[in-house]
């Protein structure tokens, strides 16, 4: 897994800190208490605290973790589990080695310690994780107790049960935590969804008001200012023509006022016309290429094939715009200079592409002419697909017919099967 849980180092490194300070006081009280500064125990002290501190700086050095990527995490949790588990290998050398009830008293000692992996394990991993850490720390507790007793007995069987029962503890214990930050994940991946939704659907409504807006300031400029300008087209026309035609600087004023309001008519409409919504957006890129198609195919009296998805993955505004205009542009050529008979529009996905591509049974060109591939728009269709970071393919031959392919990449976040 590469991608830590949110604050999980930050608890491990607190974690870290306390058993440092913890092992610390040890050290010192133990050395004041016996005048020593080694013994079996002391050395334990030593390891653990050594460990300690090693992994403290482990887990506050980022850099560390840029380069160990995957085995970050594990060495970590590996050292803060081996060392206070083999520590207690040391007390095999002291003369009270074959006191069991001491052993299992400094065994228990640690656990503290040991639960803190199994948490952090199971916050991290699967639960198998923290079930193979249960069995593997069990296994190492119970063989060296029966290093230790030599024998397994009545006598000894509750002793040497002590591990099992620890197993058991870590079992329970990560897969609790295992649950509950399952839990926490899919509430959490539960509410991502729900934002993007509430997102996509503010999104919409934006839209919606925009164009509704649009659309009304459109109408009333359509009822107001240009109705007026056509108006005064027509008034100005009627009075050139009452005027005589030997007041030529009348005319001249009178036919620059024609022409420039001629020109804020012409202008008003553009406005007009871009103000309006477009299919686009009011239809959506499925609904409006098939609209398009059928458009084009009617005005050409083509026959006309067309395969478009029913759900299409939510695209970026630069893609859905790069499709529409380049089907545009290409069923445009097919009445224009392929006196073909049929056309055929596709729009399919296949695996992260989005694939459209148009075919007629045209004429066709020569691909390898420039002057062909200029007047048919090829280079601005070229354009509008990088525009999108896609890629378009022209293929055509004279008597041939010609196809054009249009592919670009669906956005991680919006692919699904169509």
């Amino acid at each position: 897994m590469n991608r830590l849980e949110p604050g999980l180092l930050r608890i491990f490194r607190y974690f870290t800190a306390i058993a440092m300070v913890y092992f610390a006081c040890l050290v010192v009280y133990t050395a004041l208490d016996t005048h020593r500064l080694f013994s079996a125990s002391q050395g334990q002290l030593y390891l653990n605290l050594a460990t300690s501190l090693a992994l403290f700086g482990y887990l506050s050095w980022s850099w560390l973790r840029n380069v160990l990527r995957f085995a970050y995490l594990p060495l970590a949790l590996a050292s803060a589990t081996a060392v206070p588990i083999l520590s207690n290998l040391v007390f095999l050398f002291e003369p009270t080695a074959s006191n069991l009830p001491d052993i299992v008293l400094r065994s228990w000692l640690l656990l503290p310690i040991l639960v803190v992996p199994v948490v952090i394990m199971a916050w991290q991993y699967p639960v198998r994780f923290v079930v193979y850490f249960a069995i593997a720390t069990g296994g190492v507790e119970l063989a060296l107790l029966v290093r230790v007793a030599g024998r397994v007995d009545i006598e000894t069987l509750p002793i040497l049960g002590v591990p099992i029962i620890q197993a058991f503890a870590f079992g329970t214990v990560g897969h609790i935590v295992s649950h509950l930050v399952t839990s926490q994940r899919v509430q959490r991946q539960a509410l991502l969804d729900a934002n993007i939704k509430l997102s996509q659907y503010a999104r919409t409504a934006e839209q919606l008001a925009t164009s509704r807006e649009r659309n009304r300031l459109a109408r009333e400029l359509h009822d107001t200012l240009a109705h007026t300008l056509s108006a005064q087209t027509v008034n100005l026309e009627a009075i050139k023509l009452m005027i005589p035609g030997e007041q030529n600087e009348i005319h001249a004023m009178l036919g620059q006022s024609l022409d420039n309001t001629r020109k804020g008519l012409a202008e008003t409409r553009r406005a007009l016309k871009d103000l309006r919504s477009k299919q686009l957006e009011d239809l959506g890129l499925s609904i409006a290429l098939r609209h398009l198609a059928q458009d084009i195919a009617q005005r050409g009296t083509l026959s006309l094939e067309v395969d478009l998805p029913d759900r299409l993955p939510d695209l970026p505004s630069q893609t859905e715009q790069s499709l529409y205009r380049i089907a545009q542009e290409a069923l445009e050529n097919v009445v224009r200079h392929a006196n073909a008979n049929s056309i055929t529009l596709r729009l399919t996905q296949n695996g992260s592409n989005l694939c459209l591509s148009i075919t007629d049974d045209g004429e066709g060109f020569d691909i390898e002419d420039p002057n062909v591939s200029e007047r048919l728009g090829i280079r601005g269709m070229a354009e509008r697909a990088a525009l999108a970071a896609g890629n378009i393919q022209v293929q055509s031959q004279p008597g041939g017919g010609t196809v054009v392919h249009f592919t670009v990449e669906v956005p991680d976040g919006a692919r699904s099967d169509l």
